[in-house]
């Protein structure tokens, strides 16, 4: 599993891997299973922070499907990252339902 990192701010968020967020279409180059994910299957997406022994949580971002499964978009080591992650997919997705959750 790879875990995606903000490399710079500059002119947005800037990240080591290939991102893309738009009303058409979604793409991240880490993402379980691979592939573009049509915005207009989209029907809601998740935050997981799943805790580590000794070590910081991982922020998992899960996109639900229409078809009633779900895709790992991404995975941050940061709040911060997950949080400007969501306002990307919040301008892009509207009034799609989203949850934060412990596991």
């Amino acid at each position: 599993m790879k875990i995606g990192h903000i490399t710079s701010l500059q002119s947005g968020p800037t990240r080591d891997v290939e991102l893309r967020i738009s009303p058409e279409e979604l793409f991240s180059a880490i993402s379980d299973p691979p592939g573009v994910i049509p915005a207009s299957d989209v029907v809601g997406y998740d935050v997981v922070e799943k805790r580590r022994w000794w070590r910081s949580p991982l922020y998992h971002l899960y996109v639900r499907i229409a078809t009633g499964r779900s895709v790992l978009f991404y995975t941050a080591e940061t709040k911060f990252d997950v949080a400007l992650l969501l306002d990307e997919f919040e301008a892009s997705l509207r009034n799609i339902p989203r949850t934060w959750k412990k596991a």
